[in-house]
């Protein structure tokens, strides 16, 4: 049908719709219902996305979507038609009155009501029935070791535990941790945990709540933060310049936010829809440039850290993505999730570059990455470039739900699945829980992790199980809302 013709029809929808007494379609209200699942920030299909005037107007790999004023030159309004090749919604057929009333929106201007669209976006805050989980029920759910590696901090239950991290040279073992105090404050399992860069704050988040705390004198909180969250806060991760702090808010299944709180004035900046589910992850590069966001929505988006501008999208894990690390170089990153593969990425270019991990491994939840000492040795000392080009100092360290720890060393570069040829595997000492939290001390490279049980493990550089320290107290009964979420 010629564009005229389409013309013609929407004059006389638009006649039919003045005419009839019904209620007025809002077409910010169509492209939540019809174009947001493709068209967010995290995940802008054809490079588009929706979110404002400006965004519509800039558009996508096919150029500008909308010409205020020009609907019969917008880009948008021909793929709505049912003939055109990049139909949309792709799989559904707006009502001849819905394709009307964008026409008429985009001919009277395009007028954006940024603060509808944020609600349309957003569930609605709902109060929870509340009951109390078992007083024994204390998993592991984060862990974060200080900027010095002398503390570290472990989510047990809705409690906070804190343990020195002691060195003894020339003796078994050179590490060994030593609770020092129990902090309380959350209603809810810890979710997540974090260091300031200078070590003299540590963040946790669980439900609805965000605490601060002074290492030195971990008794109560110092700071509470309660608004503007919905959910669970899942990731944290503190930014320089000014002092700022990161915050993932998680619905499972709805929505996946990022609120940025600037310390000293509490000012909250948000960003209502980074994913399309629960964030897991927030992992800084080691230049303090770029971050990662990992999440349920099988995508890891890089973002600058300053504008929080997506930098580059990866995708290609088929189920959950729950941990990422940064090489020691930044030039590439690991992620990993509930489709048990380590999968190795080239930043430069967005490429996969490597695929490896254990089939009988379970959900990934913890990545780290070092540099092997031993061949960092070997690379030193060769007198050769060329051979000592050749000798990879890559370390991946990782665990998983089936209670397995494990180093990855030996990274082979490949295009396209060779999962079993990726990467050498030195498997460590297994428990007979899953794990569900790490930490790495990056000089002596011995992992601290815990999981289901509660119980906290410490393994050295070779993978022996060195320490097992269980619970030094009951927990609080917490609260818990009762429909999950």
């Amino acid at each position: 049908m010629a564009r005229s013709g389409f013309i013609a029809i929407s004059a006389v929808f638009i006649f039919l719709l003045s005419s009839a007494e019904e209620t007025p379609i809002d077409p910010l209200t169509i492209f939540h219902r019809e174009c947001v699942s493709c068209h967010t920030e995290s995940k802008r299909k054809g490079g588009l996305l929706i979110d404002s005037k400006e965004s519509l107007v800039k558009g996508g790999d096919t150029g500008s979507a909308i010409v205020p004023e020009k609907a019969s030159e917008s880009y948008l309004v021909e793929t709505l038609f049912p003939d055109h090749d990049s139909h949309m919604p792709p799989k559904g057929q707006l009502e001849p009155r819905e394709i009307a009333a964008i026409e008429k929106w985009i001919d009277n201007g395009a007028g954006w009501d940024a603060e509808k669209w944020a609600k349309l976006n957003l569930p609605e805050k709902t109060e929870l029935t509340r009951g109390t989980m078992p007083q024994r029920y204390q998993p592991v759910l984060a862990m974060a070791l200080s900027p010095d590696s002398q503390t570290l901090v472990v989510g047990r239950g809705n409690q906070i535990e804190w343990f020195r991290v002691l060195a003894a040279e020339g003796e078994k073992p050179p590490l060994s941790l030593e609770s020092t105090h129990i902090s309380k404050g959350h209603t809810d399992s810890v979710q997540s945990l974090a260091f300031s860069p200078d070590g003299a704050r540590v963040a946790s988040g669980g439900f609805r709540k965000l605490l601060l705390w002074d290492p030195k004198a971990p008794e109560k909180p110092v700071q509470s933060f309660e608004d503007p969250f919905l959910g669970r806060q899942s990731a944290l991760l503190f930014l320089k310049e000014p002092n700022r702090i990161l915050i993932a808010d998680s619905l499972p299944s709805q929505l996946g936010r990022l609120h940025e709180i600037t310390l000293e004035t509490g000012a909250v900046r948000s960003f209502d829809t980074a994913h399309l589910d629960s964030i897991f992850q927030l992992t800084p590069n080691h230049g303090g440039t770029q971050y990662a966001t990992t999440s349920a929505d099988k995508l890891v988006l890089i973002r600058d850290t300053k504008t929080h501008e997506i930098v580059t999208r990866l995708e290609g894990h088929t189920g959950y993505v729950m941990a990422a690390a940064f090489s020691p170089g930044d030039k590439r990153i690991a992620t990993a999730g509930d489709d048990e593969e380590i999968k190795v990425w080239n930043l430069e270019t967005g490429k996969k570059t490597g695929a490896f991990g254990n089939v009988k491994s379970g959900p990934y939840y913890g990545l780290d990455w070092l540099i092997d000492p031993a061949n960092e040795k070997k690379h030193s000392e060769e007198k050769d470039p060329e051979k000592a080009k050749e000798i990879n100092t890559d370390r991946i360290f990782s665990v998983a739900e089936f209670g397995k720890p494990a180093a990855y060393i030996e990274l082979n570069e490949h295009e396209g699945e060779q999962r079993s040829t990726g990467a050498k595997e030195r498997a460590f000492d297994a428990v007979t829980t899953p794990l569900f939290a790490m930490a790495v001390h990056p000089e002596r490279q011995w992992i601290f992790a815990g999981g289901e049980n509660g119980v906290l493990y410490v393994w050295d550089e070779n993978g022996k199980l060195k320490q097992t320290i269980k619970s030094s107290s009951e927990a609080t009964p917490p609260a818990v809302a009762s429909n999950d979420e």
